[in-house]
């Protein structure tokens, strides 16, 4: 048997790996989703979907909320096309736009060797521990479509700009790249408000480097930009994001209001970040210990740059959600990743430890997988239990259901059903929206033991 055929350096067998890895990944975020259950707007918006009955409706129930709540149309519709069908389906195509985002944030790290299985495995690690809010922003329907499916379409859009920028097309060989960028540059501006943002930053960086070395600007260039803004124009002047401020209530007002929301985008920064900011400081201590060019380290300092401006957009926001730090954390990811290869490995201690580390990381990661997986699935046998106790005691003329709360012992960072989770209080907007879903009087919940006691 030919031994190197097994060596990690021999292009074969990491292509095997690098595979093999990819398939992993579809698997390991498929079984999350799978066993994670409707919750709060998901249930909202499945039942004004219900009554769609064509997709020229949906068009019309998205134009209603572009004119009253926001403008991210291009998420929504994406949203309002899954809950037309059963959840497995969604389950499938989200866990593909996953894959999608770790082959996008791949393709934009630079001086990586052909199927680079730690880059790619360093991709996934990352993603799954330090993603801002994973539970919403990847598993959560809603929050899914909002965050990973639009963080996925603007990295699409940017990994498709470096393509063609290495491609340098010209002349005649323009067209076509021009009207691409155009359409899928106006779906990634018209996706996150900052994290768009940042896509136009992103671009308008590049093609300025481009200009100050060729002394040009191509056609296909000017088109994505163009279809970009387009996007992004159509987003933030929607009508229905003036009546959204209204609900938004702040503190102080002027200067003093600007001043608080920098504060509190700082400790957000840090709250989210601090570890991938250290390591990108690291990292990067290291790279110019090592005497290695500038022009090394030039697209760890653009993602970096794009990520500082992206968090800070939100400066113009009275108070984010936390999940709305998600696109800069991709950004940020891909910086610190950047950095992590640019890293010199000829110094056999650190190439040690960059092995080192992250096979350990890979390790805890494993172990706290399983861990939260069997978690899931116990939330997801109780949230099930609750639904069709709804559905059973409304078939027998209930019309007031009191369900059981989850159990505490259950909760886990991977699950966002403990945030939105239902209370005593009928009143309270979860327990409305499960009312109003089950078109039932109302819905409350008290601890399983009390629960007991009262069926």
């Amino acid at each position: 048997m030919n031994r190197d055929a097994f060596d990690i350096k021999n292009e074969n067998f990491r292509r095997i790996i690098f595979y093999f890895l990819i398939v992993s990944s579809f698997l390991m975020i498929f079984i999350y989703n799978m066993f994670t259950p409707a919750m709060t707007d998901d249930l909202s918006y499945g039942k004004i979907v219900a009554g769609a009955s064509s997709f020229l409706d949906l068009i019309r129930q998205e134009m209603q909320q572009y004119a009253t709540w926001t403008g991210r149309s291009v998420n929504h519709m994406i949203l309002r096309t899954f809950l037309t069908g059963d959840k497995w389906i969604f389950n499938i195509f989200n866990s593909m736009a996953f894959v999608a985002l770790t082959l996008f944030m791949y393709y934009n790290i630079e001086f990586k060797k052909k199927y680079d299985v730690f880059v790619y495995l360093l991709i996934n690690l990352f993603l799954w521990t330090f993603s801002v809010s994973f539970a919403q922003t990847v598993l959560w329907e809603t929050g899914a479509c909002n965050y990973l499916w639009g963080s996925t379409i603007i990295l699409g859009y940017v990994s498709a700009f470096r393509y063609c920028l290495k491609k340098n097309y010209r002349d005649s060989q323009q067209t076509a790249p021009a009207i691409g960028l155009f359409l899928v540059g106006i779906a990634a501006g018209w996706c996150n408000e900052n994290t768009s943002g940042g896509c136009i930053l992103l671009t308008l960086i590049w093609i300025g480097f481009y200009f100050w070395e060729k002394k040009k600007v191509r056609l296909w260039m000017m088109s994505g930009v163009t279809g970009n803004i387009i996007g992004f124009l159509f987003m933030i002047l929607a009508p229905g994001n003036a009546n959204r401020q209204q609900y938004m209530e702040e503190e102080h007002t002027g200067l003093l209001a600007i001043a608080s929301r920098w504060l509190k985008c700082n400790l957000a920064i840090r709250n989210h970040f601090f570890i991938l900011l250290a390591i990108c400081i690291a990292v990067f201590v290291l790279v110019r210990l090592q005497q290695t060019q500038w022009k090394r380290s030039k697209n760890m300092l653009i993602f970096f740059l794009v990520f500082i401006a992206t968090c800070y957009a939100l400066v113009l926001t009275p108070e984010p959600v936390a999940r709305a730090y998600f696109g800069a954390g991709i950004f940020l990811m891909i910086s610190c990743i950047q950095g992590i290869v640019d890293v010199s490995d000829k110094d056999l201690y650190l190439k040690a430890l960059k092995i080192g580390i992250t096979a350990i990381f890979t390790l805890s990661f494993l172990f706290t997988y399983m861990d939260s997986g069997a978690n899931l699935v116990r939330i997801y046998r109780e949230s099930e239990e609750r639904f069709a106790y709804i559905e059973e005691q409304k078939a027998s003329g209930n019309m007031d259901i009191t369900v059981p709360l989850l159990r505490p012992a259950f909760e886990t960072k991977y699950s966002d059903a403990y945030n939105s989770e239902l209370c005593e209080d009928s009143g309270y907007w979860v327990n409305v929206a499960y009312a109003t879903y089950y078109e039932v009087n109302s819905v409350s919940a008290v601890p399983r033991e009390n629960w007991e006691q009262l069926k």
